[in-house]
């Protein structure tokens, strides 16, 4: 608006003269204030929605549990085992099952003999097995973060009650990175592990240079349950993450922060999450359950 046009809003309320002319001009420019503000506030929710990415499972549904994923995530955001076993083709390593305190969720399962990492062949000793969902480069905008940029990322995880665990990684939540050079090591993974003979729920955490463990929870007392996650991150070579989860009954409420941690290396293009399984079967793999499962839903993920 102009100074002049300005100038002449201010003289409107002013003039007790000329009160037509002034109505006309008070109706003008408070219909001009009202859209434009208007305008801005419908922009500014539609900009807001668009940087959020939910995902939950639509139960009952014709639509697969992979396929619902991939409808949001992305068409190759699943990366679930290759079969060794043609004659077993109607295995699902996700569905959607009935739950009975969130109505519904994604089961993912793994077959310790069975499944491996999509076609993947490890060499011996160095053997693992995957089931995850993830962003990569065609998912939408949120799923992917790049220096400066902060993500925020929820989710519920359900542990079974009989799943096992050993002294080698198993991991179920990855910040991994894409890039051309240091994306060998996650940034942040949540894993179940025993670690120093204390099996339990713990965040591992990697820079170039250094890497750590921060315990979370025994292990007996956060299977069974509901477990909120959440994890923000801030990517920088100094950024920071805060990571929390609690059980839905009360029990467990776990705050952490990590401070100066480098989020962002020389080499990464983007991070993006991962959820599932993703563990090793290098040694102990007889301590593994034949079959073991989580359960996962109510995904939310935004970037800043």
């Amino acid at each position: 608006m102009t100074s002049v046009s300005l100038f002449q809003f201010s003289l409107c309320f002013k003039s007790p003269r000329t009160p037509q002319k002034c109505g006309v001009f008070v109706c003008l420019y408070f219909w001009i204030f009202f859209s434009l503000g208007l305008v801005q506030l419908i922009g500014a929710d539609s900009k807001e929605n668009l940087s959020e990415i939910k995902l939950r499972p639509d139960s009952p549904s014709t639509i697969s549990a992979s396929d619902q994923i991939k409808n949001v995530f992305g068409k190759y955001s699943v990366e679930s085992p290759l079969l060794q076993d043609w004659k077993d083709q109607n295995f699902e390593h996700i569905k959607i099952v009935k739950d009975n305190e969130l109505e519904s969720s994604f089961m993912f399962s793994l077959r310790r003999d069975i499944d491996g990492d999509r076609n993947k062949t490890w060499p011996k000793g160095k053997e693992r097995q995957r089931n995850e969902i993830k962003g990569y480069q065609s998912s939408p905008e949120p799923m992917k973060a790049i220096s400066s940029e902060t993500h925020q990322i929820k989710w519920y995880l359900k542990i079974d009650k009989s799943f096992q665990i050993n002294k080698q990684f198993c991991h179920f939540f990855q910040l991994k990175a894409v890039g051309t050079k240091n994306i060998d090591d996650p940034v942040l993974t949540l894993s179940g592990v025993k670690d120093r003979g204390k099996p339990q729920l713990q965040l591992q955490w990697w820079s170039l240079k250094d890497s750590g463990r921060i315990f979370l929870t025994d292990w007996e007392s956060c299977k069974g349950k509901w477990l909120v996650c959440e994890c923000i991150s801030k990517y920088s070579q100094n950024g920071s993450i805060h990571f929390s989860v609690r059980s839905m009954d009360g029990e467990i409420n776990q705050k952490k922060q990590l401070k100066k941690l480098e989020t962002w290396r020389d080499g990464f293009s983007f991070v993006r999450p991962k959820w599932g399984i993703y563990r090793s079967l290098a040694n102990e793999r007889e301590k593994l359950n034949q079959e073991d499962r989580i359960w996962m839903t109510n995904f939310s993920i935004q970037k800043f």
